[in-house]
């Protein structure tokens, strides 16, 4: 495995924050088993490292920081949704990106329905997907998550959220 410099790796960070993506909101309900004390039966993150994978069959992938709450709620429910935030659902994100002993009572503020697994989704969305996981795959520091496409909930609009540099943004035609 090849070692990287300090300053390799910040302009690996800097080439990286110049790639524009969809932000979502993965989300979940734990299984029975897996509620323990202190864990949320319905929780999520914001995630933009999403895309699919195949079309036939239709597969997803999602990745997260193998060590982080994220993959444990992946690992602890029986499915999930990779909800597609619109451009006016900037609190959403930045709700579902704070730790998670600052999103309790979130689930109380916003509209939802749930997935036939339960998993919610989120409304006012450009749409989502519902997914069981298929896969697990170790890559570096992150954990990738192959999810077969159980579901396809097509939202209100045709335009997503976009994170680029730093900051939150919609795409514009040329």
């Amino acid at each position: 495995m090849q070692s990287f410099s300090s300053t390799a790796i910040d302009q690996y960070k800097a080439l990286a924050r110049t790639w524009a993506a969809t932000v979502t909101v993965v989300t979940v309900r734990r299984t029975d088993a897996a509620i323990a004390v202190g864990a949320a039966e319905l929780d999520g993150f914001t995630a933009t490292a999403f895309f699919t994978v195949s079309m036939a069959p239709p597969i997803i992938a999602v990745s997260a920081t193998s060590a982080s709450s994220a993959m444990a709620m992946l690992r602890d429910a029986r499915g999930f949704a990779v909800n597609l935030l619109a451009p006016d659902q900037q609190d959403t994100a930045g709700a579902f990106a704070r730790p998670a002993t600052e999103r309790v009572g979130l689930w109380e503020q916003l509209p939802w329905t749930g997935d036939l697994a339960g998993a919610p989704l989120l409304h006012g969305t450009t749409g989502a997907f519902s997914a069981t996981v298929r896969q697990l795959v170790d890559a570096g520091d992150h954990t990738l998550v192959l999810g077969d496409v159980t579901g396809i909930h097509l939202g209100e609009g045709h335009d997503t959220l976009v994170y680029h540099n730093r900051g939150y943004g919609r795409v514009t035609r040329l």
